[in-house]
């Protein structure tokens, strides 16, 4: 299995979102994070399973929350790209990439 990163931005998303659930219910920011923790370990282990996106990313869409974990499959890792709430604009995170 290929280890994961994170580019900041999309590290920034995560932290922002478990800290928004953890304000709404104690407990939710965890289950928050537990929950992308459960997808990313699918990732991992069947990267080539994710929904085909822009410039080569896949993208895996988690239990329980509105999120879609988008990647892309280097030689050494999985890049996180972000880490993208689905009401969101889609494509945002595009310029990352560049």
């Amino acid at each position: 299995m290929k280890p994961a990163a994170y580019h900041r931005l999309a590290a920034s998303e995560l932290i922002n979102s478990a800290q928004f659930y953890e304000r709404r219910k104690p407990s939710l920011g965890e289950s928050f994070l537990s929950t992308l923790d459960a997808t990313l370990g699918k990732i991992k282990r069947h990267p080539e399973f994710g929904k085909p996106g822009e410039l080569g990313t896949r993208s895996w869409k988690t239990t329980r929350f509105p999120f879609r974990i988008v990647y892309l499959e280097q030689a050494d890792r999985l890049w996180i790209v972000a880490v993208a709430h689905l009401s969101r604009n889609p494509g945002y995170w595009i310029r990352r990439l560049r």
